[in-house]
């Protein structure tokens, strides 16, 4: 391949990568609404990457727990066995407080 087609052809490719990404009206960077997302876990981590916030589903429904910097969880709201919600609190003893 001659040096020129080697340059149109990059040109060519150049600016088509340029109007996939940059141009095109279906650009990812565009606001979008999403009507629904599903997931099985979703878990929030602070600066250094520990877990902050956690939700998820278990076998009885779902999960929200909240981690401490030691990371335990004193706040939590879950589904217990019985299929009833239960929120709980720790102090920090370790106190159940409810």
């Amino acid at each position: 391949m001659k040096a020129f087609e080697r340059i149109f052809l990059y040109s060519v490719l150049a600016i088509l990568v340029f109007y996939v990404f940059l141009v095109d009206g279906n650009v990812e960077s565009k606001v979008a609404i999403q009507e629904e997302i599903r997931v099985r876990n979703i878990i929030i981590v602070d600066a250094e990457g520990q877990e902050a916030i956690k939700l998820c589903a278990n076998k009885n429904g779902g999960a929200i727990r909240v981690y401490n910097k030691a990371g335990k969880d004193p706040i939590g709201i879950v589904i217990d066995d019985d299929g009833f919600g239960m929120i709980t609190i720790y102090d920090k003893t370790g106190f159940h407080v409810y």
